[in-house]
């Protein structure tokens, strides 16, 4: 398999990016090392998604017994019980989107990197310590904006719940939108951030490339909500968004690795 084409940006551009966890998949079973990583992976992937599922349990009733009150009104038990399932949805989302990133941290670049392999891409030089100092200060201080961004745009879309009945699909529609280019985002940050690129780029490629990188995103987030499957489709992104940040080069949307940063 090579690196994608994804010429310039175009109507196709959604399906273009949809496309590509697919295909990260059929490198996937073409690669046994990628496989026994992705096995890995997904393994720590399941038991944080479990974790996470039980801790939201009992806290989403909790913390919606704490906004209504205790009352036994039909109306504040309906409400309690709409609340609940409310937050534990948009909770689980925001766990789930951001937990097994950072928890299965370790493992991706190495995923990553034998996608380059996989493809014929040399690895990128070492640089020594002090790279790779400025690769994990770069890469934990991005995580850590991205995770504001997230809990910050979900916030404000729960505010969505209030409207009657359009409120729900509303917030649905619009809160999955919000996660997917999040995503997309997010994962193209595991191949860039061995590359030194800076948060700059990363938001000129979503401006630049936008349908494309929300088309890979709503993938992602598609494959995420699949019960247990989900587990084996956090390595699959990672994949994914190696092939696409490639492609996003050779496409001239991003300069290449060896530029310099532009000034933050």
């Amino acid at each position: 398999m090579r690196v994608p084409e994804l010429g310039r940006a175009g109507p196709s551009d959604f399906a273009r990016g949809f496309a590509l966890p697919f295909r990260a998949l059929s490198l996937l079973f073409a690669t046994p090392r990628l496989l026994v990583l992705t096995l890995s992976m997904a393994a720590l992937t399941l038991a944080t998604l479990l974790g996470l599922g039980a801790l939201l349990w009992r806290l989403a009733p909790a913390l919606a017994q704490g906004a209504i009150g205790q009352s036994d009104s039909f109306w504040a038990v309906a409400l309690r019980a709409v609340l609940t399932a409310a937050l534990f949805v948009a909770l689980f989302m925001l766990g789930a989107n951001a937990l097994p990133l950072t928890l299965a941290a370790p493992l991706m670049d190495p995923i990553s990197l034998q996608t380059e392999r996989a493809v014929g891409i040399p690895a990128p030089r070492e640089g020594g310590w002090w790279r790779t100092l400025r690769e994990i200060l770069r890469s934990v201080s991005n995580g850590l904006m991205r995770l504001l961004v997230l809990a910050l745009g979900q916030a404000l879309l729960l505010a969505l719940l209030l409207i009657p009945g359009l409120g729900g699909p509303l917030w649905t529609a619009l809160s999955w939108a919000w996660a997917a280019i999040w995503l997309a985002a997010a994962y193209l940050d595991v191949p860039m951030a061995r590359y030194l690129y800076t948060l700059d780029h990363e938001v000129g490629v979503l401006k630049k490339r936008f349908w494309l990188c929300l088309g890979f995103g709503a993938a992602v987030a598609l494959m995420l909500w699949i019960p247990l499957l989900n587990c084996f489709f956090v390595p699959v992104a990672v994949i994914g968004a190696t092939l696409l940040f490639h492609g996003l080069v050779a496409a001239g949307a991003l300069p290449p690795p060896s530029s310099p940063a532009p000034a933050q």
